[in-house]
């Protein structure tokens, strides 16, 4: 068995948890109090729309399954692993949000990550870009936020980006 703390052990996680979440800017606090919504499934909306519009309907098709992936093993991991928040296991944590759940993996990360994956084989290149940056910004606030050390934050991403690349495959071989 892991144990729980195991985030704790590993010293470039926690130096860099740190170097991220106690550097404090007044603009970033006001601006991940809203911004952290585009992480989580509320956004599902704008998503849709984007990929709708600049694309078609097998996109939109890759989305749902890539996000019903993640959907299903961000818990099943999470609920496996049993890790702790960073507020749970270290002091001075500045925490700019409820937590809830269990902490390894983000999966606002990887929703986020996922619906860039998705992005890479649907949408033009600057759409793909902005959907990176926007997964890298969801990606940083995280840690910054309190909410997950860099580890949760690096498997998430892995994690959703790997459902994306999945759900492409499937619409390709069921509408091909």
């Amino acid at each position: 068995m892991i144990p729980n703390d195991w985030e704790t052990r590993i010293k470039w996680n926690v130096k860099l948890f740190y170097l991220i979440n106690n550097k404090r800017f007044s603009f970033l606090d006001k601006f991940y109090k809203y911004y952290y919504y585009m992480g989580k499934s509320y956004s599902l909306p704008i998503y849709i729309f984007i990929f709708w519009y600049f694309s078609n309907i097998k996109s939109i098709y890759a989305l749902f399954i890539g996000l019903l992936i993640t959907g299903i093993l961000m818990p099943s991991i999470k609920y496996t692993f049993k890790h702790k928040r960073p507020s749970s296991l270290l002091e001075n944590v500045n925490l700019l949000e409820p937590v809830s759940l269990k902490s390894f993996p983000s999966a606002d990360t990887a929703y986020a990550f996922t619906i860039f994956a998705v992005s890479l084989f649907f949408l033009p290149i600057y759409i793909v870009i902005i959907l990176l940056i926007n997964a890298l910004i969801i990606s940083y606030g995280r840690i910054y936020m309190g909410a997950h050390f860099p580890v949760d934050v690096i498997v998430g991403a892995l994690i959703g980006f790997f459902d994306g690349v999945i759900a492409n495959l499937i619409i390709r071989n069921i509408l091909s």
